[in-house]
């Protein structure tokens, strides 16, 4: 019995890493097409006010401002192309899962765990440092998922902050 717990407990691992990480580069995704989009609508919003000539000179300088600022941020950080990558990572972790979930909660063997572990290592060591703060988040909604029970609770501030910052 000792034998199938400690490999039961391995699966367990391995599937909440590889859920914890979908659910991360999900969010992280979203977060960058937000910035993308929003960057874009300052662009059309602040362009057309600019174009249309109807406001005061200054107005027309600050909406040449707000469209410089923001799209030199784009430029600079690449939100799409961020986007875009945290969409290809989401869906290698998404296949990891598929593997893990097609083998069953039964019929899998020890070779299948050290190849899945072997993939998340593969994975994650191309993958770019993480945001703790959404990479805990990632994590409670994860075990939460399959109905684990969390080691440790963030703080409040922790938990319900705005990421502002993730690069």
């Amino acid at each position: 019995m000792p034998a199938e717990k400690y490999l039961w407990d391995r699966r367990c691992d391995v599937r909440l890493r590889a859920l914890m990480n979908r659910i991360y580069y999900q969010e992280r995704q979203r977060i960058f097409e937000f910035r993308d989009g929003f960057v874009k609508v300052v662009a059309l919003l602040a362009g057309s006010v600019a174009f249309a000539k109807v406001a005061d000179a200054q107005v027309i300088q600050y909406c040449a401002a707000a469209i410089t600022v923001t799209s030199a941020g784009s430029l600079v950080f690449g939100f799409g192309n961020k986007a875009r990558d945290s969409a290809k990572r989401s869906a290698e972790w998404a296949l990891l899962e598929r593997d893990i979930e097609s083998a069953g909660e039964r019929h899998y063997t020890e070779d299948q765990l050290n190849q899945w572990f072997a993939r998340c290592n593969e994975i994650e060591a191309s993958e770019p440092a993480a945001h703790p703060a959404l990479l805990e988040r990632s994590y409670q909604r994860a075990c939460d998922a399959i109905g684990s029970k969390p080691i440790g609770q963030p703080s409040f501030w922790r938990r319900h902050r705005p990421v502002l910052i993730l690069h």
